[in-house]
């Protein structure tokens, strides 16, 4: 292929070319193409930031040159899948000759993107259930099967196996012998820890390095839970063990590696709770029960308890939901002191509903132009620079969302969740490799002292430390080859 400069299309936009294809990007793509090649497959771990799709892309295109793959099936969030894959295959010039398509929509206008003749088909993961019992059921396949390889876009979303694992990965294992190889991508392929590996590489090798069940991973390098605990935990020496067994079929790409960045700013800003807000929050905590604006507030377990504890820390607590009483106005103070002081655009991430209609009354009395995300024109709106305040929940502004055009430089978060890879991915909408280049992202965490949001802060911690040895471990290949 033939390098050529910045072109723009018809729309006006620039296509990118061969010459901005950075040399991490080209390692990938033949780390792809050689499991493809010699084994079942491989995954990519890479920052967000860093070009997984293109490197996909550029693999898939290669490898339909070469013949060695016909038609290739990715399955991916709905929003990436929808949009992200055209998108990156109209933006560089190399990829513009892929056909793509769409099985996405209804079941007749799914039906219709499968049959269309195509070299990349996209479908979301909701849909993987559907498509596989389309072509095999009790065993029997009722069509053939199209797609010679299969390309999982954030693969984190198949991380349950086993007996009770997701429908979803279990549909997939079903027809795991009908296709060649797997390519799986994700940039937090460990959010909760290691026993969310095993799913994921399974649907790679078919359990050759991490065994054939989810009770043999367990038993083999881990310990089961103690008195009055719940997770499994790993042994002494099964994060080295693990690596070492997956080394062959994963690449992890840092962004540190190949990107000259400025340090994100994380700002931690506290905010407090009165003594009686003190004592009730106390009560709930110890008793499972309190009264609060006379009405009783009740955790039947532990796992409630943990959610009511954190509405409580945000600064309201839901009777039953949808209804909710307001509890104290702590973080409301912070967020517009912050919007005071930063005096710019921003996005805030918020947990609970309650949240979202406290913030937009706070911020309704304010001259902030303000938007919540909820489609394509609120992200459009934010991307022309025409609001100043975002408003998002981060389990929609992950994968595929891009929000980088605004010029923000600042992001909030309200309330907190102890899900990493929300958290790391909405922080990625700033911070995420080329996306950071030349711009000071702060992230704003407003801590409610004394509260759940401290443990949280913690759990994030220790996950995030856990992801970073492996994803560390696994990038020595690349810097190896590089030297």
């Amino acid at each position: 292929m033939t390098a050529t400069n910045d072109a723009k299309t018809s729309s006006g936009s620039v296509t990118r070319s061969l010459v901005k294809f950075r040399q991490y990007q080209h390692h990938a793509t033949q780390f792809v193409k050689e499991a493809v090649y010699d084994g079942p497959g491989c995954a990519l771990w890479v920052d967000m930031g860093l070009g997984k799709t293109v490197i996909m892309l550029t693999a898939i295109l290669e490898l339909l040159q070469e013949l060695e793959v016909e038609k290739v099936l990715v399955i991916a969030p709905l929003r990436v899948a929808r949009k992200t894959w055209r998108d990156e295959i109209n933006t560089w010039a190399h990829t513009q000759g892929l056909r793509i398509s769409h099985c996405i929509g209804n079941e007749k206008q799914r039906k219709q993107g499968i049959k269309a003749d195509a070299d990349i088909y996209t479908i979301n993961r909701e849909n993987t259930k559907w498509l596989v019992d389309l072509h095999v059921q009790e065993r029997k396949v009722l069509h053939r099967w199209r797609w010679d390889m299969l390309v999982i876009d954030e693969s984190t979303a198949f991380k349950s196996g086993g007996q009770k694992g997701s429908k979803r990965w279990l549909a997939l294992k079903k027809v795991r012998q009908l296709f060649g190889p797997c390519i799986e991508l994700t940039g937090t392929p460990r959010p909760n820890g290691l026993m969310d590996l095993w799913a994921q590489i399974y649907l790679i090798d078919k359990g050759v390095r991490l065994g054939k069940t989810l009770t043999a991973f367990r038993d083999r390098w881990f310990d089961p839970p103690g008195y009055n605990q719940f997770k499994w935990r790993p042994k002494a020496h099964a994060e080295e063990e693990i690596m070492n067994k997956l080394s062959d079929i994963c690449l992890s790409l840092r962004e540190q590696d190949y990107l000259e960045l400025p340090p994100v700013v994380r700002n931690y800003i506290p905010a407090y709770l009165t003594a009686e807000e003190r004592d009730q929050y106390r009560t709930l905590e110890r008793d499972y029960i309190v009264e609060i604006k006379d009405q009783n507030i009740t955790a039947v377990n532990a796992g409630v308890l943990a959610g009511k504890l954190l509405q409580l820390a945000n600064g309201a607590v839901y009777t039953k939901a949808p209804a909710w009483v307001p509890f104290h106005d702590g973080k409301i103070d912070v967020l517009l002191e912050i919007l005071e002081d930063i005096n710019s655009p921003c996005m805030i991430c918020y947990n609970f509903k309650s949240d979202l209609a406290r913030i937009k009354t706070a911020l309704t009395k304010t001259k902030v132009n303000w938007d919540v995300l909820t489609d394509t024109h609120s992200e459009d709106r934010w991307n022309a620079g025409k609001t100043d305040v975002l408003l998002l929940h981060p389990a929609s502004a992950g994968h595929g969302c891009n929000l980088q055009h605004s010029g923000a430089e600042n992001l909030i978060w309200f309330g907190l969740n102890w899900n990493l890879e929300f958290y790391q991915q909405a922080n990625a909408r700033l911070t995420g490799g080329h996306r950071r280049e030349g711009r000071n992202i702060v992230i704003h965490h407003i801590v409610t002292e004394g509260t759940a949001d401290d443990d949280v802060i913690l759990g994030l911690d220790e996950k995030d430390d856990g992801q970073e040895r492996m994803l560390n471990a696994m990038r020595k290949r690349v810097l190896k080859c590089a030297a």
